[in-house]
């Protein structure tokens, strides 16, 4: 027997190898619960499904804004009728650039999501402007007083005081 004692020892040892590979192997985490969806620039508001779910950068749980369903057979699909499957339209929009729109389904979502924006680079906010205030009757009293105040020191003509005048009273 001492010529299969190698082949022995071969076989053990192959079997010891393949039996220690998993413990060798990195430790996967299963399957991604969370992503991280971004923007340059940051600050945009994601939609999904036509719902804001918040402002790049953010992280959202799959399940609460993705949730598993079933879907029938998109344009991406090269075989199959139904899905169970995260599939949804995902939009990502900021002032001043142009909208990013795309369908996304769970192979996409086993990722993060950095999206550039093509933005104007010469967009300028609006200002914000300041809520009217409705005059009252004291404030336009005022006003026409130190109007009247002016035409008679001789600092507006009486063409710009009746302008102004009727503009104060147009406020009542």
């Amino acid at each position: 027997m001492p010529a299969h004692r190698p082949t022995r020892i071969a076989f053990w040892l192959a079997l010891a190898v393949t039996a220690m590979l998993p413990a060798c192997a990195t430790h996967h985490a299963g399957p991604i619960d969370r992503i991280t969806i971004d923007s340059e620039p940051q600050g945009a508001q994601v939609l999904v499904a036509e719902k804001p779910v918040g402002v790049t950068p953010l992280a959202v749980v799959l399940d609460d804004v993705f949730p598993m369903h079933w879907t029938a057979r998109t344009a991406k699909d090269t075989e199959g009728f139904g899905f169970y499957r995260r599939l949804d339209t995902l939009t990502i929009k900021k002032e001043g650039c142009e909208p990013y729109t795309a369908q996304v389904n769970s192979v996409d979502l086993a990722h993060d999501i950095k999206i550039n924006l093509k933005c104007d680079p010469n967009y300028k906010p609006p200002l914000a402007t300041k809520p009217a205030t409705p005059a009252t009757a004291d404030s336009l009293e005022q006003r026409l007083q130190q109007l009247e105040s002016l035409k008679q020191k001789g600092l507006i003509t009486n063409d710009e005081y009746r302008v102004q005048r009727q503009r104060i009273l147009g406020e009542i």
